[in-house]
């Protein structure tokens, strides 16, 4: 319980439960998603994961339109108005209109910070796409090298690549328990876990999420509906404690702050910024990174019939354009293929608890009445 405690106060709060990091590392915070935090971690630099935040929004509105992505402006509201001067830099990936826009905005008001636009390409199929990564990590890795004043060698990318990997596998191996025997953990806490990854210095989660592995309890319930769940991240986080309430465990998921982060591991190969192109041309599609719009909805289809899961939650972030975009497709495809979907559209600063609880109390019994698929 300690353990769990810990993740779950990062989660809450991590620039309390993390404030120890500025004694001992320039923090860096990146943006969702894909950025290739291994070679930040090997300048001797900590990756940060910007998540964004439920607080008032003071600054943003004046250089955001309202109707602009929740999560993008709140990322920038975060920064701006609450956490100025935790980070140290910033790697901002540039996956859609919005990003690439607010990224303009981000690197004006933080000019004597370090600042990097990541330009990660969006269409995988592409015959440039990997050639033009590859080039995006060069790049990255010259700016960091400049602003460390260190050289980001092939053993050192090597160390954090490893270490980075055996996380991701440990994360997997959870992951996997939690399918097999359903209940051994809550939806709450395994995304706990995982997101807290993603903010926590790497080792320290390695050793707290081995130890957690290490006193991890057999049992499980039988009354758990497997569900897959999609998106980007999942905002507000009690929607984890609904699913817990109402029976539901997620057993496949396509999140930045999920599978997508651990999906897979770095490939053994002689130059580690190859390796790093394999991981990330490996990963699923999703809706502002893909091989072609059709294979986003045909992923969803196969999350769902894979995982053996009795439908799909779809968390759509208020005015996510890559995912408005997507969303006509998905909804048609799957009535078409008679499989339940639910659509959660959330917002960072209107946080709907109510109406979320009882729609996923609804789409429980709709499960139920239909016999799932």
């Amino acid at each position: 319980m300690d353990l769990l405690r810990r993740f779950r106060d990062v989660c809450e709060d991590p620039f309390s439960a993390l404030k120890g990091l500025k004694d001992s590392k320039k923090v860096i915070g990146i943006t969702p998603s894909d950025v290739p935090d291994e070679v930040i971690h090997a300048a001797g630099l900590h990756p940060f994961m910007i998540l964004g935040t439920t607080a008032p929004i003071k600054y943003v509105t004046a250089l955001i339109p309202d109707n602009a992505c929740s999560l993008a402006r709140s990322n920038l509201e975060l920064v701006l108005a609450y956490q100025r001067e935790f980070f140290d830099g910033f790697v901002i990936p540039q996956v859609d209109d919005t990003t690439q826009h607010i990224s303009d905005l981000w690197e004006r008001r933080f000019r004597h910070r370090f600042f990097h636009k990541f330009l990660t390409p969006r269409q995988l199929s592409r015959p440039s796409a990997r050639l033009w990564f590859r080039r995006e990590v060069e790049r990255l890795m010259r700016a960091l090298e400049d602003f460390a004043g260190t050289k980001i060698t092939e053993e050192s990318l090597w160390r954090s690549i490893h270490l980075f990997d055996e996380d991701r596998r440990e994360l997997q191996r959870l992951y996997d328990l939690k399918r097999r025997i359903p209940g051994i953990i809550s939806n709450r806490d395994f995304f706990d876990i995982v997101k807290a990854s993603l903010m926590m210095d790497r080792r320290e989660h390695l050793d707290a999420l081995r130890a957690f592995l290490q006193g991890i309890k057999e049992g499980g319930r039988k009354d758990l509906v497997p569900i897959a769940l999609a998106g980007i991240t999942v905002e507000p986080p009690e929607i984890f404690d609904f699913l817990d309430e109402f029976g539901f465990n997620v057993v496949s998921d396509n999140l930045v702050t999920g599978s997508r982060h651990i999906y897979s591991v770095v490939p053994e190969e002689a130059d580690p910024i190859e390796a790093l192109l394999k991981r990330h041309f490996s990963r699923p599609n999703f809706s502002p990174i893909h091989d072609s719009p059709e294979r986003v909805v045909d992923d969803l289809l196969e999350l769902v019939r894979d995982s053996g899961a009795k439908g799909l939650i779809y968390i759509h972030i208020q005015y996510c354009e890559s995912q408005d975009f997507d969303l006509p497709d998905i909804r048609r495809r799957f009535r078409e293929e008679g499989i339940p979907l639910l659509v959660l559209t959330t917002e960072y600063q209107t946080r709907h608890i109510g109406l979320m609880r009882t729609r996923i109390e609804a789409f429980r019994e709709l499960i139920d009445r239909d016999g799932g698929r």
